[in-house]
């Protein structure tokens, strides 16, 4: 394609894309035992001291960014208070209308229908870099009152080496759910509370998530409203729907052109529709799918 230019950012190269695909994919391959990996370095984040804001509804005044899409529109409220730098850095792009007319270049999933988010914010359809694409990267930042619970946003990471550190940009990474119930309970093995592992498994197994993204991605925000049209998304048929997981060069483009018509910000009092509610998951074999709410704190 002309006009690419694939070396100008570390995040849209196809490898990059793959660490992101296969660190999702990883989760609904393997068994569950990422709450505990997640916990190893027992002396990073104590959660059972955290304040989990994306559970709790924000001030009226709390920024908001919508994001309308081909698909329908949905909105998250923003934590700068939390991810100081990269929203900043968010909000600038929303402001230079950068975010309209991109695409939504990755969704992640596998044959068993688990969906592990989508990647959205792209100037091409493919994720690959073109001479429009802001490139941009901010340092990673990391809050304990923030997990990658169903409808997180986060930025797409540079892996961290020897020299450097994890960087963030401006491809944005939208959490949907992977958590099998049974499985990530069979993980948690009792006496073994390190940090508030508890805490946070109860969290994933009511509102889904994609638990090993912990520590590893910026999150700065959390869906509220549109949900029927994030799942919309996130379901989306993908071009190589039928290869096999672990197939080379699959292509997790979705079939249909998604892009993001216009994102903009706003405020929470400004878009708020109803009491603040999180979805409640439900297993994605259950006979019959119901969805509850929740709406206190763990």
């Amino acid at each position: 394609m002309p006009g690419k230019t694939n070396s100008q950012n570390p995040m849209l190269k196809p490898s990059f894309l793959n660490f992101f695909k296969f660190s999702l994919i990883a989760v609904v391959i393997i068994a569950i035992v990422f709450i505990g990996i997640a916990f190893k370095n027992s002396d990073q984040i104590d959660y059972s001291k955290s304040d989990f804001i994306q559970l709790k509804e924000p001030a009226d005044d709390a920024d908001v960014v919508v994001f309308e899409t081909t698909e329908g529109t949905f909105k998250a409220v923003l934590y700068e208070d939390e991810a100081p730098e990269y929203v900043k850095y968010f909000k600038k792009l929303v402001k230079d209308k950068y975010f309209d007319d991109t695409y939504i270049c990755t969704i992640v999933k596998n044959q068993d229908g688990l969906e592990a988010g989508f990647l959205g914010g792209s100037k091409t359809a493919d994720g690959t870099t073109i001479k429009e694409s802001n490139t941009e990267l901010t340092n990673i930042e990391i809050s304990p009152n923030l997990l990658p619970i169903k409808g997180a946003l986060g930025s797409l990471c540079t892996e961290e080496g020897m020299f450097t550190s994890a960087k963030a940009g401006s491809i944005v990474t939208f959490v949907n759910d992977v958590v099998n119930s049974k499985e990530l309970k069979d993980s948690v093995k009792d006496g073994e509370n390190i940090n508030g592992r508890d805490r946070v498994t109860d969290i994933f197994l009511k509102l889904g998530g994609v638990p090993n993204l912990i520590r590893e991605y910026t999150l700065f925000g959390q869906v509220f409203d549109g949900w029927n049209t994030y799942d919309k998304i996130s379901a989306y048929e993908i071009i190589d729907e039928d290869k096999a997981d672990d197939a080379e060069n699959k292509n997790y483009q979705p079939v249909k052109e998604i892009k993001f018509k216009k994102v903009y910000l706003s405020t929470y009092g400004k878009e708020k529709t109803g009491e603040y509610k999180l979805p409640e998951r439900v297993e994605k074999d259950a006979e019959q799918v119901t969805t509850e709410q929740l709406t206190t704190n763990p």
